[in-house]
């Protein structure tokens, strides 16, 4: 069986104590212990490792897990809170594990943001080289081209900045829903202010498998180990369950 060899900084920075950088100063400093020893090396075979704690404290293991989360319009998808905005984080339960919300919406988009627990699975999530679908209703002002869909099927250059394929299905009430697999910031407000569209609503209803559904502004829905261990197969994910966590 080959064995993997990982860095301990890598499993810092993924608990959420510190930077990858910070990660190795710590070890440099003997304030890591690995298996009860201080650990002064900076990978290790993964399969060795039974415990680490960090100034003796225990990082324990944690499975994957996954919420789906309606984000209201008026809150940023950041801890940070500059100029008066308030973070959507106040909104979630108290006993909430430290999460990381997947991807962003602006402060005037809603709808859907997946928040998991494991950071292998939202990189994974936001790489565009894994073509994760995502799925927007879009409310517009203005007059729609008729040969929109033609300029967007090959993707779009506009101010220098390439934008990916984007798929647009028009409803009715000059309602657009559009599907892409970037998330550049701003992209669709950009994409559409391109073709003097302006933006009045706009709401992300899919990530990939992750459905909004009936969910309501605020709520906030975890999703059952069965259903996600589904998600990953369609999203060809290979789960690292029992990731080390604080």
């Amino acid at each position: 069986m080959k064995k993997s060899l990982i860095r301990i900084s890598k499993i810092l920075s993924h608990s959420g104590i510190c930077s990858r950088k910070n990660g190795e100063d710590l070890i440099i400093n003997g304030l890591v212990k690995v298996n009860g020893k201080v650990f002064k090396e900076f990978s290790i075979e993964k399969e060795e490792i039974k415990e680490i704690k960090v100034k003796n404290k225990l990082i324990t293991k944690q499975k994957t897990r996954a919420w789906c989360f309606y984000k209201p319009k008026g809150f940023v998808c950041s801890n940070n809170e500059q100029f008066k905005q308030k973070s959507f984080f106040r909104l979630l339960p108290k006993d909430l594990p430290r999460v990381i919300s997947v991807g962003r919406l602006d402060i005037m988009s809603e709808g859907l943001l997946v928040l998991t627990n494991s950071p292998s699975l939202s990189t994974y999530l936001e790489k565009p080289i894994n073509k994760i679908k995502r799925t927007y209703f879009v409310k517009v002002k203005g007059g729609i081209p008729g040969n929109i869909h033609k300029m967007l099927e090959s993707g779009i250059t506009i101010d220098g900045i390439i934008y990916d394929k984007i798929n647009i299905e028009i409803l009715k009430d000059n309602c657009i829903k559009i599907t892409l697999i970037e998330g550049k910031n701003r992209e669709i407000r950009k994409i559409l202010e391109y073709f003097n569209l302006n933006v009045i609503s706009l709401k992300r209803s899919f990530y990939g498998p992750f459905k909004l559904n009936l969910l309501k502004p605020g709520d906030i829905k975890e999703i059952k180990n069965k259903d996600l261990n589904i998600y990953f197969k369609i999203l060809k994910f290979k789960n690292e369950d029992n990731f080390w966590q604080t």
